[in-house]
């Protein structure tokens, strides 16, 4: 049957045992809703049922925006300002991690070496943010890597991929010189860590990791970018 259903879509964008790293914006998940969390369950379960290892990582968003914001009016520093968003994406991280329980571990990993461990024990690790400097695009890229991984499902809330001008203008396959050139009009600081950093980019370079950026408003959006048929497709 996993074969079968694999062979109806085409060929996914990873190898059939592999961990698929799905990133989330913050903005999918806060405010939270019930819906939404079941559908994101059920599309888990349908990676899985594949054969696919999953590793789930989750922004700060709106939230880490909003204290960020209000502190940085305060003048405290940058470094304070990512400390404040790691806790926000952790709250966020922490709301997935208890919603796929017990298919994943009640409480977020720590570490890019925790969650490998969760995956080898067959749970779904999830994670917030790790450490200053370093946005949860980077988290993802280094999961992945780390796990031996060749593919980040980058899931955002309204926008259905990288474009040019008018965001109608969806560019379906880039690859990585190119997505840099657009990073590069993105200011880095905290809680503006906007579409994708050159950090992560560097990760995904080195080891080939291919990126999916797509609409993830609706769940059922994971399956379809897992194959290529929607979003933009990043890649070597």
């Amino acid at each position: 049957m996993e074969g079968m259903a694999v062979h109806e879509r085409g060929e996914p964008l990873a190898p059939i045992g592999s961990m698929v790293v799905l990133k989330l914006s913050g903005s999918l998940v806060s405010p939270p809703s019930p819906e939404y969390l079941s559908g994101l369950s059920r599309a888990v379960a349908e990676l899985e049922g594949m054969g696919f290892k999953v590793g789930i990582v989750v922004g700060g968003g709106g939230l880490a925006r909003s204290y960020i914001d209000a502190l940085r009016k305060l003048g405290v520093n940058e470094g304070l300002l990512d400390l404040m968003g790691i806790e926000a994406a952790r709250l966020n991280a922490s709301l997935i991690a208890k919603a796929l329980y017990p298919r994943a571990p009640p409480t977020p990993a720590t570490s890019i070496e925790e969650a490998l461990m969760m995956s080898q024990t067959g749970l779904v690790p999830v994670l917030g943010g790790l450490q200053p400097g370093q946005s949860t695009n980077a988290v993802a890229a280094a999961l992945a890597e780390a796990a031996g991984g060749s593919l980040v499902l980058n899931a955002l809330r309204g926008v259905k991929g990288v474009y040019r001008g008018s965001e109608d203008n969806v560019i379906k396959s880039l690859g990585y010189d190119e997505l840099e050139e657009i990073i590069r009009e993105f200011e880095e600081r905290a809680g503006t860590y906007t579409l994708w950093d050159r950090v992560a980019l560097g990760i995904a370079r080195r080891s080939r990791i291919t990126i999916v950026f797509f609409d993830g408003s609706n769940p059922r959006n994971i399956i379809a970018a897992l194959f290529g048929r929607i979003g933009s497709v990043v890649k070597g």
